[in-house]
């Protein structure tokens, strides 16, 4: 973004956070993983605890319920962004973003990366 600018373009960073949609669906991620997990020969599934698909089951599930049913938050984001005369730097649309997303954004890289 901030290199863009030298440039003459003005980016706009949209941090979407969790929003229930077909791609965050815990039946067909833990469909979907599963069928890869099958797929790994057996040295790498050993590389991960066994118990390492019911984590990621158990996960898909509370991020499912942590996240929000809204949409329009985030196409009233990518609207304001897209077609405002002053568009913002940045515009985060979940709480989730809110709390964490946008101040991580602010760190330095450094930070953000090891975050």
């Amino acid at each position: 973004r901030r290199e863009m600018r030298l440039f003459g373009v003005q980016v706009s960073i949209v941090e979407p956070g969790g929003f229930q949609t077909a791609m965050t669906d815990p039946a067909l991620l833990v469909k979907d993983f599963t069928h890869l997990w099958e797929q790994l020969p057996a040295e790498v599934r050993a590389a991960y605890d066994q118990q390492y698909p019911e984590r990621f089951a158990k996960s898909t599930v509370l991020a499912r319920r942590l996240s929000s049913s809204r949409l329009c938050p985030f196409t009233d984001a990518m609207t304001h962004a897209l077609l405002s005369r002053c568009p913002h730097s940045h515009y985060a649309t979940s709480w989730d973003a809110q709390l964490f997303f946008l101040p991580l954004s602010y760190c330095p890289a450094w930070l953000s990366d090891a975050l």
